[in-house]
Formats: C-alpha cells, structure tokens, sequence
C-alpha cells in the first residue's frame, strides 16, 4: 500500500459511511477485526475501561440488526452524515498490512429535529486504522476513531461513525 492508496481506502470508506450503507461497510472488516470509539481515554485499554464502542463483527451485525428494526427509535429521523478526512499518513506498510492515522470531522444532522438551537452536529476525531491484505482488497482489521470530545457530551450517533 502507498500513500495514494491509503487516501482511497479511506475516501471510499467514509463515502459509504456518508451514503448510509453500513452493510457494504461492514464488508471492509476481517473477520477477527475490532471496531473502537473510546470514551475518554484514548489510549486507554478497552477491555477495562467504558467505551462509546467496542465491536467484533458480529457486534457490528447487532448493531445494524438493530438499527434496521422498526423500533430503532434513535435512528427516526435517520441521521445523515458527511466525513471529511485529512491529514492521512500512512504509517507502516508492508506487503499484507498497513497502519494507517488520520483526522476526520464528522458532521450530523437529523431531518427535522426539534433541537433548533442545535441541528448540526461536529464531531472531529482522530482515528487510527490497521488494515490486512485479502486477496486484491484492503480490509480493516482494526478501527479507532478517538472523538475530540469523547469524554464530554457525545450526540446520538450513527450505527457506525
């Protein structure tokens, strides 16, 4: 993977993200992969601390089980997003993975919602990606997207941010 590569990957991840396809996303993660949005502590450890998120892939399927249910009430309006990414650098690369950092703003917004004084949502982050070769495809086998505001009032989210 090169730098050009990198930036690819993640433009065409968030674009899925952006278009609400959260199944075509889940489809990047390996099948041992790890899903984190940390809550606080960044570099905290995951599996003793309280996270936002922190999903093995079929945790992910839950999630989007649920959020395609009727009574996903969170999702009622659906929230729409729009990522920007920057700041890609890619970190490590060898034949079969790459370590992959950069920055992302996210913003949300829900049609509708009654909240006036606050109806779009900014969330910058800085997230962190291990990705494994599969054959010709890239695939994530490990996400962490570190919310500036992690440890402060985080809006309801999407199934997958």
């Amino acid at each position: 993977m090169n730098q050009a590569q990198a930036e690819a990957f993640l433009f065409r991840e968030v674009r899925l993200l952006d278009q609400r396809k959260f199944r075509d996303w889940r489809q990047l993660l390996t099948d041992d992969a790890i899903y984190w949005v940390p809550n606080g502590d960044a570099d905290g450890d995951p599996q003793l601390h309280c996270s936002i998120v922190y999903a093995t892939p079929s945790m992910v399927e839950d999630r989007l089980d649920r959020a395609e249910s009727p009574f996903y009430w969170v999702g009622d309006p659906p929230i729409r997003s729009v990522h920007t990414v920057s700041n890609v650098l890619l970190e490590r690369a060898d034949g079969d993975s790459a370590d992959i950092a950069c920055n992302r703003v996210i913003y949300l917004y829900r049609e509708n919602d009654q909240r006036r004084d606050q109806v779009l949502e900014v969330l910058p982050a800085q997230c962190e990606y291990r990705l494994q070769r599969h054959g010709d495809q890239w695939r994530i086998a490990h996400k962490k997207v570190a919310l500036l505001n992690s440890d402060g009032l985080v809006p309801l989210l999407p199934p997958i941010i």
